[in-house]
């Protein structure tokens, strides 16, 4: 991280800076904006007020990539409302202790990297969300189970779920953690999302489903068996990747899976021919897996 001090008190400027290079920072120090403007870009920018004068904001727009915060004797409209609004992040008045600076750069370093990371993550789930074209006819508030036979599927519905209803998730999965346990992490506030009851015994997954009942849980099963409980979330999928994901599937399943990531590949009869069977046969399945062929238009 690269510090550039903007201040016109010389001490003030070198004190600063011997704490925060102490501490691994490297700095600059410039006592006016026409000399800050010549130096590299920075990551962290102290800005005094003082040395900046009317040229404050002009700099504050032309270094949205900094983190700026504005060192200022009084509160005021020109010293900390104004340079809010174009673009810095916070202030500290003078005389401050370094301690309450390097606070407050930390504390700015920290929000950017998690607006990084949740920009990172946005765009990861949308990645995932773009591949699979997800239906369903039915939406449950927890407790609920959903059954579908990927857990990319399940994963993205659940996510998405809680995005557009704004409830906060908490993963778990039967794989690692005993079923008994598993219960025990639900709360009231979070919503636990709990996979691969797959993994379960019939007799266990009996008592998991029962336990459930009043616990603020969504559960998915990779299955093609129905499920008794009282809210199930069938899910009807697209994946245009067509992952299987190690799963074993019905002939039924992997005949559906088969038509949806090869119907763009080919035309109906060289598909229809691959499959050993005869177009109209295809046409039956696709009627009976509720396999609508997209159009053109659809593909683009």
């Amino acid at each position: 991280m690269n510090v550039l001090i903007i201040e016109n008190e010389i001490y003030l400027a070198q004190s600063i800076a011997t704490k925060l290079e102490s501490l691994g920072y490297p700095c600059q120090i410039v006592s006016t904006i026409h000399e800050a403007m010549q130096k590299p870009k920075s990551e962290v920018v102290l800005l005094s007020s003082n040395a900046g004068g009317s040229l404050c904001e002009m700099f504050i727009r032309q270094n949205p990539q900094a983190i700026i915060i504005m060192m200022i004797a009084y509160v005021s409209e020109d010293t900390v409302t104004k340079p809010i609004r174009a673009g810095a992040k916070d202030y500290i008045m003078k005389p401050f202790m370094l301690d309450e600076l390097l606070r407050k750069i930390e504390h700015q370093l920290d929000c950017q990297r998690m607006k990084q990371q949740i920009i990172f993550y946005e765009e990861y789930f949308s990645f995932l969300e773009s591949e699979t074209q997800l239906s369903s006819s039915v939406q449950f508030y927890p407790p609920f189970v959903i059954c579908c036979n990927t857990q990319k599927i399940a994963d993205v519905y659940t996510i998405k779920m809680a995005k557009e209803k704004r409830f906060t998730l908490r993963f778990t999965t039967l794989r690692l953690y005993d079923w008994r346990e598993v219960l025990q992490m639900a709360q009231r506030d979070i919503v636990l999302y709990v996979t691969h009851l797959e993994s379960l015994k019939k007799g266990e997954l009996k008592e998991f489903l029962n336990a459930m009942t009043d616990k603020n849980i969504i559960a998915s099963i990779i299955a093609s068996d129905e499920v008794d409980f009282p809210q199930v979330v069938n899910l009807v999928c697209r994946s245009s990747a067509g992952d299987f994901e190690g799963d074993i599937l019905s002939i039924k399943e992997y005949e559906k899976c088969i038509i949806q990531k090869f119907e763009n590949h080919y035309s109906d009869v060289e598909l229809a021919k691959k499959m050993g069977i005869s177009r109209k046969n295809l046409w039956e399945k696709r009627k009976r897996y509720g396999l609508e062929k997209r159009k053109e238009t659809d593909l683009h």
